[in-house]
């Protein structure tokens, strides 16, 4: 028996065809994956399907061969013991979809032999869940649930009710016929590595490999690499400016000082980092030599980073965590620098995998003068993105972090003086970003490319009018007929975009939708909850000072669907957006099927809010009834706040 790693590239349909199950054994920790990072991955194998992809990798997976008591079955068992986060998560994936579209080939991946292909090692209870989720048993009758089976169970439901909303908005907004060829796409498209250990396999030898391995090559080296290979003069000083963007873990200014440490940092004002200036950013020959740029064989090479290498290439200390990716940044400036240009959009979709694919036209035709003054024109960019994008702050003596706005100010510190940042409060731009960030597209977030585009063209400079810059164009996007891709595109060289009514809109708001809404205009509520808070009487100031506009994924019925004493109200009214918040998975189980007065006592017990609309809710008497009346009252006036920032605000 060969004692190497063989590696397979593998995907349902062949675990299908060759009878092949997994098991997830007992050691593994578990089930962690966020119910939005669960959506995003449907929502990016949806993008792979729409643009024609040939197959869609979800990463590397590490196997060892099960033995089997049979030697005469076909079967084989793969014990997970890298990458059971992932396989549950596709597992998840193919139990949504075939709830919506059961009639498709997908479905076999989710049973071998009237089981789960999916098993857990010792967990009872998680067995028998994913049993239920397959159609092979009942789920009722969980007794005796241990600690660890329950930490499974709780982050796999959530995530379960999340692709459920997510393809229950889907089924309403396009058809089953489309959310089949999605089934399809993930059933022979989605793929993976399968590397399989050999047997005898030392695994604490392998984990303690595993978690000291070298340095990922990035896309966005390579193509570094492609561009300075274009540069012949200065090509020490456009890899410097490359690197102080690069590093999104820190903000820009900080970058910079470590890159130019010979620039007068004493007299620097933040307005004088806006754009780059050889003369203002003197680059050392010290420096120089520590920032020039690798090729692309070297980048290959460099497999193992020594603990005795210099600090420097040490990782990073991470200051801040950005919204979005360096390479997904990289292509908000490119298309910035084409519009700047006069040129047409790239067609390729933005997402940061696909970076090098739409990077590919401009490496072949860009001359020096174009690369040049693309990395000039990332610089600006960058500039603009710390100055007026949010970013995830840890919060003072916790372990969350929040997005936040930050601003700059000269500080004199003991080496001199400093440009150093502090924390806002929240306001109604980090509010909407917040509404921005969370919906739509996340893997593109298209709104950065006009708004960015507008700063760096001096279009807005003051708190006020950034905001009503922004207000703008979510107004647009959140109305525009055309795709967010090209709406942004259309919003960026400043011309017009199709756009629907928002009296279509709120015709839409107005139909017994239940969980199928779009998440989007829960969340676009909740921000003019909080930009026109001071109108309103019924808030607490503490928690409201607290409040921030989270991710938030699941549908919750005010009035619930099962009350706890039998109450029932008509479909119309209980599935009617005056009816229904949007919440977290763990906010919404905490309220679960009790009667309204309990849940406005667990509401106004909480430190801080849940949700705005829940508060406009609730702000009556305890006895108040929340009936018909009620729930058609709080609609109407939900949806005339929304059509009247639209009209106010502008589209």
């Amino acid at each position: 028996m060969s004692e190497s790693v063989r590696s397979y590239v593998q995907a349902p349909a062949l675990l299908c065809a060759a009878e092949i199950t997994l098991v997830i054994p007992s050691y593994q920790r578990p089930y962690v994956w966020p119910s939005e990072d669960v959506v995003t991955l449907l929502e990016q194998i949806m993008e792979a399907c729409d643009t024609g992809l040939p197959h869609y990798y979800i990463g590397t997976v590490l196997t060892s061969v099960v033995a089997s008591r049979d030697s005469s079955s076909a079967h084989t068992v793969y014990e997970v013991i890298d990458g059971q986060q992932r396989m549950t998560t596709l597992m998840l994936l193919a139990f949504a979809l075939t709830e919506v579209v059961p009639n498709t080939e997908l479905s076999n991946f989710i049973v071998w032999n009237k089981r789960p292909r999916l098993t857990f090692a010792i967990r009872d209870e998680v067995q028998r869940l994913f049993a239920a989720w397959a159609g092979l048993s009942s789920e009722e009758g969980r007794n005796g649930t241990s600690e660890t089976d329950e930490a499974y169970i709780k982050h796999l439901a959530a995530a379960r009710k999340a692709l459920s909303d997510r393809l229950g908005v889907l089924l309403r907004l396009r058809s089953d016929a489309y959310l089949a060829e999605v089934a399809e796409y993930l059933y022979s498209k989605v793929r993976w590595v399968n590397n399989i250990m050999p047997p005898g396999m030392d695994l604490n030898r392998l984990f303690s490999t595993m978690n000291n391995s070298g340095v990922q090559l990035e896309h966005s080296d390579i193509l570094k690499a492609r561009l300075l290979a274009v540069i012949g003069a200065q090509k020490h000083r456009y890899d410097a400016i490359w690197q102080a963007c690069e590093n999104m873990g820190d903000f820009f200014e900080r970058n910079l000082r470590k890159v130019f440490p010979g620039a007068d940092w004493k007299s620097l004002k933040q307005d004088d980092l806006a754009k780059h200036c050889a003369k203002t950013f003197p680059l050392t020959r010290s420096t120089a030599r520590d920032v020039q740029g690798l090729t692309i064989a070297q980048l290959a090479k460099l497999s193992v980073l020594d603990s005795d290498k210099p600090e420097a290439l040490q990782e990073a200390k991470h200051n801040c965590r950005p919204i979005i990716s360096f390479g997904l940044l990289l292509m908000h400036a490119h298309r910035i620098y084409l519009h700047q240009q006069r040129q047409d959009d790239v067609e390729v979709r933005l997402h940061d995998s696909r970076l090098n694919d739409y990077f590919a036209d401009f490496i072949d035709q860009a001359t020096e003068k174009h690369a040049k003054a693309f990395i000039e024109c990332l610089w600006t960019v960058r500039y603009q993105f710390d100055l007026w994008v949010v970013k995830w702050l840890p919060e003072a003596d916790s372990q969350a972090s929040n997005l936040r706005l930050t601003n700059v100010n000269r500080s004199r510190l003991d080496d001199g003086w400093r440009l150093v940042r502090a924390k806002l409060e929240s306001s109604d731009l980090s509010q909407l970003q917040s509404v921005r960030n969370f919906t739509g597209e996340r893997s593109a977030q298209y709104w950065l490319t006009p708004f960015l585009g507008a700063l760096v063209a001096g279009e807005a400079k003051t708190q006020a009018q950034v905001l009503k810059l922004l207000e703008r164009i979510d107004n647009q996007l959140s109305l525009a007929e055309e795709s967010q891709k090209e709406a942004s595109f259309a919003l960026l060289n400043g011309d017009e975009v199709a756009m629907r009514s928002i009296e279509s809109v709120i015709e839409e708001l107005e139909e017994p939708s239940g969980t199928r809404f779009e998440h989007y205009w829960f969340q676009k509520l909740e921000y003019i909850l909080w930009r026109e808070r001071d109108r309103f009487g019924t808030y607490d100031a503490v928690k409201l000072a607290t409040y921030r506009i989270t991710s938030k994924n699941s549908v919750e019925h005010v009035h619930p669907q099962r009350e706890e004493f039998g109450v029932e109200l008509a479909r119309d009214h209980l599935d009617s957006f005056g009816n229904l918040v949007l919440l977290s998975p763990g906010e919404n189980s905490s309220y679960s099927n009790q009667r309204v007065g309990k849940k406005r006592e667990d509401f106004k017990g909480k430190p801080r809010y849940d949700s705005l609309k829940l508060a406009h809710i609730f702000s009556g008497e305890t006895d108040m009834e929340w009936d018909m009346p009620a729930i058609a009252r709080h609609q109407t006036q939900m949806l005339a706040l929304i059509k009247k920032h639209y009209e106010t605000a502008g589209a």
